[in-house]
């Protein structure tokens, strides 16, 4: 063998490198130790060491020399160009490998050289692959939900240049035949892991940035570029990085699924919720004979089981939202019956869940259904999960109500509040949707009951000072009565007007029907009992004592009702500021005489 083997080898080195030459050709000792690795591999018996010629030492002292060279270089930066020369020591380096798997075969040749600077070489290698792997250019800033990271291209790969994309996939084309495929995953699958995770901190849980924009699409991409030449190694990465990813992507949610669930963080677990379902339709299944069927498998089953978990979570953090509206008892009352902060707070809750969530929310109580046998499945309906709220916050509001001394007040209360709700319900189709037309029709029938009560309470009472009957004595007007009639009804509207011109009624549909509708009963009412009975005055002194106003003053302090304490004291001192200018017409004195009245000045 030896004879054979010096005479073919020894005669190819000797044709193709001139090893006298200072500067031994690249190619020539390439194609040199080409030709070596081929013959060694070619012959049958291993028992006999081969003598392998010096071309051999040539070119490894030209490889450790290179090392040492880009020893001296910063980390990261040695192939920045990916010159001839770079190109020549990478291809070198997975040479030597070839090199030495060849020599292997026998078992009676000592080759600590090569093995040495092998081993150099990897060391290097997977120094500037870590190097290149941490030198991601992604952003530092937190990325709220719904934006998108300035530095991010869907075309290109996650945070690296094209260049080193392309060093990294030299490096693993020589890092895993040589034998080194655990460091090669261990550094890249550590590093890629941080990187994302950091990711997913700054996108807050956004899911179509998480599992789309920057897990999926560019993470596979990337993955799959660098493993090109080893495809089915980096499927078992990519498995465990999502192993890694989703693990830690669920620590919050499934610690804090073992505490009280709170309805505050509905909206964020909803995001985590629909992360993970997107997570999982977005890991293929692989073909039926691809030898991580059964991790892929096992992960999915993972990703789902968590997912069912945090479905439950959700499910009990939309019944914390009952529990704490049912559990709501405070008695204070808002000033002038205006919308309740629960109010509020309870239908804009339901707002944004339903315009973002709607089919999530279904989805998440129909698995719940599902996975609970005793559940009612049509109780668990989300119509019937958002009915239930509404009603829930009904009979609060009605509890609420009854906090308010005044009838009135208490009416305007109900009156503001359901208006409200109806509204949020009619602006958010979603919710319209769930709820249907019929329970609109009759939230409009109660907010309508609602102001004809208040009208009764307030306004049918002061217009008995204004009926026709009892004034008549013997065929004739009774001044006397009448003096009493028009006292009680001044001293009532004064009442009326000084209070609820400070109530509240913020929407303005609302607020312009009752003015109307007060005005409608009230102002017919008085201009016909002033013209009928104004003349039993004329000429007495103390005609502007009992006629204290005109039928038109009374339809302009109506106009001034459900201002709110803060409009009317702004009006007072417009009023203030146009005295000290001395601007004194008619109408002025008129409105400062209305806010006289109502105790404001």
């Amino acid at each position: 063998m030896e004879k054979i083997y010096s005479s073919k080898a020894k005669n190819d080195v000797a044709n193709t490198v001139d090893e006298s030459a200072p500067n031994p050709d690249h190619d020539q000792l390439s194609a040199a130790i080409d030709n070596l690795i081929d013959d060694l591999s070619t012959v049958d018996d291993k028992s006999t060491s081969p003598e392998l010629p010096d071309t051999v030492d040539t070119f490894v002292n030209i490889v450790e020399s290179n090392i040492n060279m880009y020893n001296a270089i910063q980390s990261g930066t040695r192939f920045a160009k990916i010159t001839e020369d770079d190109e020549f020591f990478i291809d070198a380096v997975r040479r030597l490998s070839k090199l030495k798997i060849a020599l292997e075969e026998f078992p009676n040749v000592t080759f600590n050289t090569i093995n040495k600077v092998l081993q150099l070489a990897i060391m290097l290698l997977e120094d500037e692959f870590q190097a290149i792997l941490q030198d991601s250019n992604t952003t530092s800033d937190t990325i709220t939900k719904g934006a998108e990271p300035e530095s991010y291209n869907e075309e290109e790969f996650p945070g690296y240049s094209k260049e080193n994309v392309v060093l990294m996939n030299k490096i693993v084309a020589v890092m895993i035949p040589s034998g080194y495929q655990y460091e090669c995953c261990q550094a890249y699958g550590t590093i890629r892991k941080d990187e994302l995770n950091d990711q997913i901190k700054r996108f807050e849980f956004d899911k179509r940035t998480i599992v789309r924009s920057v897990l999926f699409v560019a993470e596979q991409e990337l993955g799959e570029t660098v493993f090109s030449e080893h495809l089915p190694v980096f499927t078992g990465v990519f498995i465990n990085l999502i192993r890694g990813i989703t693990t830690s992507l669920l620590e919050f949610p499934t610690t804090v699924a073992l505490e009280k669930p709170k309805s505050k963080r509905l909206f964020k677990f909803l995001d985590i919720y629909e992360s993970i379902c997107d997570l999982n339709a977005a890991i293929d299944d692989p073909d039926p004979g691809h030898d991580k069927l059964e991790e892929y498998s096992n992960l999915k089953t993972e990703i789902s089981t968590v997912g069912d978990t945090i479905g439950e979570v959700l499910v009990n953090m939309f019944n914390d939202l009952k529990h704490s509206i049912s559990n709501d008892t405070n008695k204070a009352q808002i000033q002038g019956g205006a919308v309740h902060p629960l109010t509020r707070y309870v239908m804009n809750y339901l707002k944004c869940a339903l315009d973002d969530y709607k089919n999530m929310l279904e989805r998440i109580f129909r698995q719940h259904v599902e996975n609970d046998p005793s559940s009612d499945m049509e109780n668990a309906s989300l119509s019937k999960q958002l009915s239930g709220v509404i009603e829930l916050l009904d009979a609060n509001l009605q509890t609420k109500s009854t906090h308010y001394k005044d009838p009135s007040l208490r009416y305007i209360f109900l009156m503001n509040n359901n208006r409200y709700v109806l509204q949020i319900v009619r602006e958010t189709n979603e919710m319209k949707q769930l709820i249907g037309d019929n329970w609109c029709r009759r939230k409009s029938s109660d907010v309508r009951n609602y102001h004809k009560s208040y009208q009764r309470e307030t306004w049918t009472k002061l217009l008995q000072w204004l009926t026709q009957e009892g004034v008549q004595v013997n065929g004739k007007p009774n001044r006397r009565v009448l003096k009493e009639r028009f006292k009680n009804f001044n001293g009532m509207f004064d009442d009326i007007h000084k209070t609820q011109s400070t109530w509240v009624v913020s929407d303005q549909q609302l607020l312009s029907e009752m003015r109307v509708s007060i005005n409608a009963v009230v102002s017919p009412a008085y201009r016909s009992f002033v013209g009928r009975y104004k003349p039993q005055f004329e000429g007495s002194k103390s005609i502007d004592k009992y006629i204290k106003y005109q039928p038109e003053d009374i339809e302009s302090l109506i106009e001034c009702l459900f201002e709110g304490t803060e409009k009317v004291e702004t009006q007072l001192n417009a009023i203030q500021a146009l005295s000290t200018v001395k601007q004194t017409t008619g109408a002025f004195k008129n409105l400062l005489k209305t806010y006289k009245n109502v105790g404001l000045m």
